[in-house]
């Protein structure tokens, strides 16, 4: 498969697909635990994995950060025909990544009860999340690094291994769910040792691509570590962005649902911001797909190949997000009785709730592709500015401004309005990036003479 030469159709479904399966299976662990834990617990056990869900996106921002980064700036260089520089990238990046995971990783088995609090815990949800804790704290590294490692050996022309491993970790993490659960009566604390084996799975599969003929991710002495963490930063940023911003929206939606709703409003929430994160999570592979093709055409100069890429995901990412959207739309109660087994004040009030946060599934996909490509083609302040509006600011503020303004309620719209907002942004700022490219200043040129 060669990305400067092959049909751009061609090349991007086939990356499109297992990039898809990727996306689908990093969130399916949090989806999986949630149904399982909520169909033993109730809507206690619902109530306290959305109190853990925080942790999945600060896992992912980690990866995002250094690894779209980092595999960004290889791509592009394996496009240059400069093969040092990539394994510099791969090199550099991994010590970062190691580096922070390990911080991370004694914050959180220092400090587990405190952060569960702040994530909207209280007494009665507590001693469920830190029994699912307990276990999840075991195996912290293998999310960051292995989503890391996903990036590389996806850019490296084995997007199919990366699909495979995925899938494989999914399928063991949701028999494993049900086994433990279940079968050996371990409850919550079951999903917990699942998720972390079906992790450890997906993390052994990956590294065999390092073992195979096509690999070119290799270590390399390290020089000019300052200019390249840099680089690997700021490319990367946009993307850490949307995911630690998904974590942060996570944490300020189940305090204000505590405060207005309690912990009946935050079981249904759990539900809601857990599509959520799935369809964002499955949206990075519309990004992840098109980033290998954009970044290595990019560097050979090759631009009308870059826009052929960047259309296709444009169109793949509304097909989802309409999908996505119309689907949550017509069976929201079914959703909810995945999800746990709720009492009847719950299932009257759930259907409405979630048709309103629902129709926000409509604009993920594409704002999320939006910043991946922008990162792709290194338009830096651009992916920057749409991941702040997508994760941050409007999402933040409509949160705490409506309920003032007109009421509890209002809070299931926020997220209906942050997105749409943040794709009028997106839209313009893609079509800025079209007229700037040098292959719109060619034709303008060709056309004059």
């Amino acid at each position: 498969m060669e990305l400067q030469t092959d049909n751009i159709p061609k090349i991007y479904f086939r990356y499109l697909v297992p990039s898809l399966f990727s996306g689908l299976v990093m969130s399916i662990y949090s989806l999986v635990d949630m149904i399982v834990v909520g169909q033993y617990e109730g809507a206690a056990g619902t109530a306290a994995l959305a109190c853990v869900s925080p942790l999945w996106a600060f896992f992912c921002c980690l990866s995002t950060l250094f690894g779209n980064g980092g595999a960004v700036l290889f791509s592009r260089a394996k496009g240059e025909g400069r093969e040092k520089e990539s394994r510099l990238a791969f090199t550099v990046s991994f010590l970062m990544i190691g580096c922070m995971s390990a911080v991370v990783w004694s914050v959180i088995a220092v400090f587990d009860e405190p952060l569960l609090r702040l994530f909207g815990a209280d007494d009665a949800l507590l001693p469920l999340a830190l029994r699912y804790m307990r276990w999840l704290k075991l195996g912290i590294p293998l999310w960051p690094i292995g989503y890391f490692l996903g990036m590389f050996v996806r850019n490296d022309g084995s997007p199919g291994l990366v699909g495979a491993a995925t899938v494989c970790g999914g399928i063991f993490n949701v028999f494993g769910d049900f086994f433990l659960t279940f079968t050996c009566d371990m409850g919550i604390e079951g999903a917990g040792i699942a998720t972390v084996a079906g992790q450890g799975m997906v993390f052994l599969i990956q590294l065999l691509h390092l073992f195979s003929r096509k690999n070119t991710i290799a270590f390399t002495k390290l020089s000019s570590i300052w200019k390249w963490g840099r680089a690997i930063v700021s490319v990367g940023g946009p993307s850490f962005l949307c995911s630690v911003g998904m974590g942060v929206l996570i944490i300020l939606f189940n305090n204000q649902v505590m405060r207005y709703f309690s912990s009946d409003g935050l079981a249904i929430y759990g539900v809601a911001g857990n599509l959520f994160t799935l369809v964002q999570t499955f949206s990075y592979g519309i990004g992840n797909a098109a980033q290998p093709i954009v970044a290595e055409n990019m560097g050979a100069g090759k631009w009308r190949r870059v826009r052929q890429t960047r259309d296709l995901g444009c169109y793949a990412a509304v097909g989802i997000g309409l999908a996505a959207m119309v689907t949550a739309l017509l069976i929201p109660l079914q959703i909810l009785r995945l999800y746990m087994k709720a009492s009847v004040e719950i299932q009257t009030a759930a259907p409405g709730i979630l048709r309103r946060y629902f129709t926000c599934l409509l604009f993920v996909p594409f704002n999320v592709y939006a910043v991946y490509y922008l990162q792709a083609v290194q338009r830096v302040k651009g992916s920057f500015m749409i991941s702040l509006f997508h994760s941050f600011l409007f999402g933040a503020v409509f949160l705490y401004l409506f309920p003032i303004i007109w009421g509890g309620a209002s809070i299931w719209y926020v997220m209906l309005l942050a997105e749409f907002t943040t794709a009028v942004i997106a839209a313009v700022m893609l079509r800025k990036e079209t007229l700037d490219s040098p292959i719109t200043v060619e034709g303008s040129l060709l056309r004059s003479r």
